[in-house]
């Protein structure tokens, strides 16, 4: 968590589409998390299947660690681009699994 921190603050809000973004997020972050963090509190069990969850997440987003962000373009672009792999690891791969067990029945 240390390491996605530094780059909020090192590479995200030094530009204003990172900080926009950052507004963005926090809002519909801070709209939910209090009650997921209650539910993980009162249900262990609960707490590992988040863990579980978010790890993909957590692994796409250290690739902002190992690249340059100095500009608003390079922001977008590789903002764009890891949003798409998450949207890809969480929706496009179900889908893809889905379908293909459906064409296999």
């Amino acid at each position: 968590m240390q390491k996605l921190r530094e780059v909020r603050d090192n590479k995200l809000l030094q530009t204003k589409s990172g900080s926009i973004f950052i507004d963005g997020f926090n809002n519909l972050y801070y709209s939910f998390s209090p009650i997921v963090a209650d539910y993980e509190r009162e249900n262990p069990y609960f707490k590992e299947v988040i863990k579980l969850a978010i790890t993909p997440m957590i692994s796409s987003l250290s690739i902002l660690n190992y690249v340059e962000m100095d500009t608003e373009v390079e922001v977008l672009g590789i903002g764009i681009s890891v949003i798409l792999l998450n949207v890809g690891m969480y929706i496009g791969i179900p889908i893809v699994i889905v379908v293909g067990i459906r064409k296999v029945n």
